[in-house]
């Protein structure tokens, strides 16, 4: 089972593997081979192989651990889906299509990696 904070239940789902290491996309790979995941609030598997994890804490920018906290906190409330529970890519995916309106124009406006998910034939749905 793997541990994934709130944004990267939403986020994984487009994933690609463009845009990143080679490392960190292999583990983004292994992470959705599994179909059990434990919901967690914070650093988790995904943030474990990023270069920009210091001491548990994200520091892509300046503001980036606020923000990253925001979103998971976003997630949660869209998903119904809260620490300390498990659940599946497939509880995931059913719940995508009701929920990406609102994280589009939450999350996705101002991200780095939007330019990834528009390539991407799926996001392009919502």
């Amino acid at each position: 089972m793997r541990r994934l904070r709130g944004h990267h239940l939403i986020c994984l789902r487009f994933f690609k593997g463009e845009g990143y290491s080679r490392e960190f996309s292999e583990n983004i790979w292994r992470i959705l081979k599994n179909d059990r995941i434990e919901v967690i609030f914070g650093a988790d598997d995904v943030c474990i192989k990023c270069p920009h994890l210091e001491n548990d804490v994200c520091k892509y920018s300046d503001n980036s651990e606020e923000n990253v906290t925001e979103l998971d906190q976003m997630a949660y409330r869209l998903l119904e889906i809260y620490p300390d529970s498990t659940v599946s890519w497939e509880n995931i995916r059913e719940k995508i299509p009701e929920i990406m309106k609102v994280w589009k124009e939450f999350a996705c406006s101002d991200c780095d990696w939007k330019n990834v998910c528009e390539s991407n034939e799926e996001w392009k749905r919502y």
